[in-house]
């Protein structure tokens, strides 16, 4: 049996990030037979796509429109002076419902609010493309990767919070209204509304490699996986649900869900690298190897001071990604050649030094297989990017772009609000400077606290400093115990 690794799907990004989280709903909530294959998008902004692949607009419009006010009217809506819903109010929240607008792609999403408000996108409309990537199955397994799953998957927490959403007084007209009209040939008979996940077989996360359980997660050894695990089950608890409005959570669950795919991607690339490096220098200590490929020793996103030019991110990003991914396709072919499975990293290391494949010596040369980079680079790029427009801003990003030709970091307002809160253990306790930056340093970010400082007093969330630097206080807005 050859060695196994982190079996990670290989990714595509889509044009608006809520698309992540209607992946995980339309994976636990069952489709209509015979819709499968047609895609959808909240509001679709190019008429024609590609050969075979049929979207179908969920914005409520024209006589649909004119279906969703009447539904919202029967759900309870009523209009304050008596008589018939008018029809502007219909129209006010089918237009409060759109999400980030991205300048490239179909169309835009929703902002995936609650269940139904998840289900009005989906890969395939997202992307435009019939056999969109897994986003549900990657994950899933990202999320497993990162811990004890105690039977939960990132889809069935997410299923949790959206039903307890759906069934507020707030939202239960507007989700029913959305399922019995502009959603209602999607869903399975009987379906709505959904009371407990349905997982979909091919969302089931990847079982993680023998090794993994022993020399990662026991170990304690941070990683994006323990980061998004931690993150998202903090997130998807009723000590934070209870307290976000539903569009705030949407928005922050897909910033945890951006940061963990475009850390992801890094963090690979950056661990079959340096296990490439650790393999060609015999010097090096194998057990030594092994931590460096799991705990980056710099920054996977480096940040430094200068001139514009010298401040842009995606040279060093995709030297990483293109490095990283033909040592990738080079280790994983060399450690299926091998006669006898090593028991752990170190152990690889050493029984690839003696086997010696030329296929790793050449990655690390700038050669071999790099098939699917174009979009593994985009992946990473697009999911730290901000991408709206000037009426709806992304709030959630880390990079922008700077006179068109440059990337810099640059947290947008709410990223280190989200950061600073997923280092938090609940919505009222202590959280201070040093925790978000361990937080981060898991994820592989590695902030210098000059830089995570700055950011915070941007924010307004720094409170005190009673001993200066990591013992500076956060206050996150939500009170203290």
């Amino acid at each position: 049996m050859a060695f196994a690794f982190p079996d990670l799907k290989r990714p595509q990004y889509p044009s608006s990030p809520e698309v992540l989280l209607s992946a995980l709903a339309w994976s636990v909530v069952p489709r209509a037979p015979g819709h499968n294959e047609t895609g959808l998008i909240y509001q679709r902004k190019e008429s024609r796509a590609k050969r075979g692949v049929t979207i179908e607009q969920t914005m409520p419009r024209g006589q649909g429109l004119e279906a969703f006010r009447a539904s919202l009217q029967s759900n309870g809506w009523t209009a304050v002076t008596g008589g018939d819903l008018p029809k502007v109010v219909a129209e006010a929240a089918v237009d409060a419902m759109l999400g980030v607008k991205p300048p490239k792609g179909v169309g835009y999403a929703s902002s995936a609010i609650g269940l139904a408000g998840a289900l009005l996108q989906d890969p395939i409309g997202g992307l435009a493309t019939k056999n969109p990537p897994n986003f549900a199955n990657l994950l899933n397994t990202m999320h497993a990767l990162g811990g004890s799953a105690e039977g939960q998957t990132a889809a069935s927490r997410w299923f949790d919070v959206a039903r307890y959403y759906s069934a507020t007084r707030e939202l239960k007209a507007l989700e029913d209204a959305l399922a019995g009209t502009t959603l209602k040939n999607f869903l399975r008979e009987g379906v709505w509304p959904p009371n407990s996940p349905q997982v979909a077989k091919a969302s089931v996360p990847e079982p993680a490699p023998s090794w993994w359980q022993a020399s990662v997660v026991s170990a304690g050894v941070g990683t994006p996986f323990s980061w998004f695990h931690s993150s998202w089950n903090r997130l998807c608890s009723p000590e934070w649900y209870t307290i976000l409005p539903p569009r705030r959570w949407a928005g922050w669950a897909v910033c945890v869900l951006r940061n963990a795919i475009g850390f992801t991607f890094l963090w690979e690339a950056n661990f079959f690298l340096e296990l490439a490096r650790g393999i060609a220098d015999h010097e090096r200590d194998p057990t030594t190897v092994a931590r460096w490929a799991l705990s980056p020793t710099r920054p996977l996103v480096p940040y430094q001071r200068g001139g514009i030019a010298q401040m842009d991110v995606m040279p060093s990003i995709r030297r990483l990604l293109t490095q990283g991914l033909a040592c990738r396709k080079a280790i994983i072919e060399a450690a299926g050649e091998l006669s006898d499975e090593p028991n752990d990293l170190a152990s690889l290391v050493e029984a690839l030094r003696t086997a010696n494949p030329k296929s790793i010596k050449t990655a690390l040369g700038g050669g071999g297989d790099k098939g699917g980079l174009p979009n593994l680079i985009e992946t990473v790029r697009y999911s730290l990017l901000a991408r709206s427009a000037l009426d709806t801003p992304d709030h959630h990003a880390l990079l922008k772009v700077v006179s068109r030709n440059y990337t810099h970091v640059a947290p947008a307002p709410e990223w280190i609000v989200v950061m600073s809160a997923m280092a938090a253990t609940g919505p009222s306790d202590a959280v201070r400077l040093g925790d978000v930056q361990r937080s981060l340093e898991d994820i592989g970010f590695k902030p210098r606290i000059d830089f995570l400082l700055g950011e915070l007093e941007r924010a307004g969330l720094c409170a005190s400093a009673s001993d200066g630097d990591e013992g500076i206080e956060i206050n996150l807005g939500f009170g203290r115990k």
